[in-house]
């Protein structure tokens, strides 16, 4: 009695809905994410590791991307060789090896038999089966993980090794302390959460500090402290042992550093800095808690530097050996590796200086603001208001950077206001205001290139011609497989 009084109370509802707002139906949207690449990292977290999905380098045939995850996403983010997707529910889910940089990088070297058996060995000891064929391919499989993991990890961290360096499957990823994720990020071999209060967690690798948490180790194996040094008062004792002064509300990571911003508009970096992308003005090499960025400069004639405080800053980001920044006062701020014309008593350089401290970017347009900012590995993107797209650093086909902002995409192009503006590797991505328009840029040295620098990848074409109903949330991209966030609203 009591479930066909509420099936009636619920019809009721659904009719009185339709009637006041006029529509025939009521829609539901439902989530899902896709990837394509080479799985062989376990990046896609469906326990396979043989899949090749064609799209990610380009190909004009691209085939039917995977997927791998159903359900509601906030965020998402991709390493070198691991996936994070944070859920609209809060759990923060790993895929893949968020772990590994250098072992990666080798096993891409091996013939592809050779990685196959190693592959398999490792995943074998993850979970605990015995692999005691004596095959030669597979004793050699067997020989390079032992030596992998002997040579990598001290014997006191071969078990963390075994139960944290691979996920095949999405595995959750818990928080100390009852800590609610809200963002991600992650770079290679780390990842780092900004929390619902305001803290940062990173774990991975951890030689440089880039864990933030006041020392270096091999490993931080999972989320269990938060990110040291984040006060604004004068540091007159160790910054580690000081409290944190604001929550911070948003985290990016280049290859070996981070960069956090809090809620009062001050940037903090951490990690490794020997091309000065820490902001600190010195050579720092590395700092193992969050230090303060505060100067910033222009040049001036004959090249000298003039001073300047930041302000409030409202967006950043870092690329491999960079870190961006956009203040309230409408200046794109740009530190790190090649970010200078050639200084003098830098000829030895060849090609540019580092900058120490944020650069003030020249060549945007005057009295256009700026709306989003993002770093690629080797550039910086820059979306104005006007829809226009502007960008410097290392260009696609050239190692000689681009000092000054040039733009890549003029105005008008862009359906507005954008659902995603980001880059990553040697890409930037702009989806459009309704979901379909999905453009991927380079930037070219080269003007001419630069006006045909826009293209839409085959395999989302793939998506949004086979599903006509279907939206892109967003798109990321790392070094060996890609992934898309979509949307769809159903009756």
């Amino acid at each position: 009695m009591f479930k066909r009084e509420a099936s009636k109370r619920a019809e009721r509802l659904i009719e009185l809905l339709r009637k006041e707002s006029n529509l025939n139906w009521i829609a539901r949207r439902t989530f899902a994410v896709y990837a394509v690449g080479s799985g062989w990292t376990g990046a896609f977290g469906n326990g396979r590791f043989d899949q090749e999905i064609s799209g990610h380098n380009d190909e004009e045939e691209a085939g039917s991307p995977l997927k791998i995850y159903d359900g509601s996403v906030k965020d998402i983010s991709l390493g070198w060789g691991h996936t994070a997707i944070l859920t609209e529910d809060r759990r923060l889910l790993l895929a893949g090896r968020p772990h590994d940089f250098s072992v990666l990088l080798r096993l891409r070297r091996l013939p592809l038999w050779v990685r196959n058996y190693a592959i398999n060995s490792s995943i074998n000891e993850f979970r605990g089966l015995d692999s005691r064929s004596v095959h030669p391919i597979a004793l050699i499989g067997r020989l390079i993980t032992w030596l992998a993991i002997r040579f990598k990890y001290p014997t006191t961290e071969l078990e963390a090794a075994r139960r944290h360096s691979i996920f095949p499957e999405l595995a959750e990823i818990a928080l100390p302390d009852s800590e609610v994720p809200s963002s991600v990020s992650c770079s290679a071999a780390l990842t780092a959460i900004v929390t619902e209060s305001g803290k940062v967690y990173a774990f991975g690798l951890n030689g440089f500090g880039q864990c933030g948490i006041g020392m270096t180790s091999n490993h931080v194996w999972n989320p269990s402290s938060p990110l040291r040094g984040l006060t604004s008062e004068f540091a007159n004792q160790p910054r580690g042992e000081m409290e944190q002064s604001y929550p911070v509300v948003d985290v990016a990571l280049g290859l070996q550093h981070g960069i956090c911003l809090n809620e009062v508009g001050e940037v903090f970096c951490w990690g490794k800095g020997e091309r000065g992308q820490l902001g600190q003005g010195l050579i720092t090499t590395e700092a193992h808690t969050a230090l303060p960025v505060k100067r910033a400069f222009t040049l001036g004639e004959k090249m000298k530097p003039q001073y300047q405080t930041i302000g409030q800053v409202t967006q950043i980001d870092a690329g491999m050996i960079h870190c961006a920044a956009l203040t309230k006062d409408n200046e794109v701020l740009i530190w790190g590796k090649h970010v200078l014309p050639l200084l003098p008593g830098d000829e030895n350089k060849k090609v540019s200086s580092d900058a120490r401290l944020p650069y003030i970017l020249p060549g945007l347009p005057k009295g256009v603001r700026v709306e989003r900012i993002a770093c690629g590995s080797h550039h910086t993107a820059i979306l104005l208001d006007d829809g226009s797209v502007y960008a410097a650093g290392i260009a696609t086909h050239t190692k000689e950077p681009i000092h000054e902002a040039v733009q890549i995409l003029p105005p008008g192009v862009v359906n507005r206001p954008v659902r995603q503006f980001d880059a990553h590797m040697d890409r930037t991505t702009i989806v459009g205001a309704d979901g379909r328009q999905v453009l991927q840029l380079h930037l070219w040295k080269d003007e001419e290139l630069r006006e045909f620098a826009a293209f839409t990848p085959a395999w989302v074409d793939h998506i949004l011609d086979e599903n006509p109903f279907a939206k892109i949330s967003m798109i990321h991209r790392s070094w060996i497989h890609s992934v898309v966030v979509t949307e769809e609203q159903i009756e």
